[in-house]
């Protein structure tokens, strides 16, 4: 028998793949993803903005309070899922109230060395939360973009080469090369307790490449 979070992860795969509409923003996507899987009528509960006080998590080392994303339940079985949605500037036609407006329905956000450390932040935080709870049975980081930078590994000399996210084994270490840089001093080095691989599947959106990778805590 599959185990809950085998089923949760094939149910988030389904839903990146069948979707058809261009999200505007993360939430958006965690909106649309929380009530697809509601919609399956397979779990026992779907909730959003799931808080955990950090205070509980050992070694927590954010300042930032913790809500996961989406949590799945199924008996006393629980799987969390955190989710990143990075993305360049995408202008389309949109319906609205029976008139066609041109808008921007995806916003150009950059800096991709901190979004790969925000990904691997929630591998981190995943971890920790399957370590404290004994019915989490494990969890999902979900990164979604249509930003090919992040499918592309940095040069081994770039301050963010350890956070790569690029196909492949990904080392435990999470450390900024420059400890003099912004980056390092506002975003705090850490490591994930493992090696991790990560592979990238893509599906068309309104012509549109959304490229996503989910790794399994």
């Amino acid at each position: 028998m599959k185990s809950i979070l085998a089923t949760v992860k094939d149910d988030v795969i389904a839903f990146i793949e069948s979707n058809s509409e261009l999200f505007f923003n993360e939430r958006d996507f965690q909106m649309h993803l929380a009530v697809y899987l509601r919609g399956l009528n397979k779990y026992d509960d779907v909730d959003v903005e799931y808080y955990i006080p950090h205070s509980e998590l050992d070694n927590y080392i954010w300042k930032n309070e913790l809500r996961l994303d989406i949590v799945v339940r199924n008996g006393n079985e629980f799987v969390p899922i955190e989710l990143k949605y990075k993305t360049k500037a995408v202008e389309k036609r949109l319906p609205r109230f029976e008139e066609w407006l041109t808008v921007q329905v995806m916003k150009n956000q950059g800096a991709q060395d901190l979004g790969m450390y925000d990904f691997w932040k929630d591998v981190r935080r995943l971890e920790m939360v399957r370590n404290r709870f004994k019915n989490v049975t494990g969890g999902l980081a979900v990164f979604l973009t249509n930003d090919k930078a992040y499918l592309n590994a940095p040069k081994e000399t770039s301050n963010n080469y350890l956070f790569s996210m690029s196909s492949g084994i990904h080392t435990k270490q999470k450390h900024w090369q420059n400890m003099n840089s912004t980056c390092a001093r506002t975003h705090i080095n850490f490591e994930v307790e493992k090696d991790y691989e990560i592979e990238w599947r893509c599906n068309a959106v309104e012509n549109v490449d959304m490229n996503y990778c989910i790794v399994e805590i």
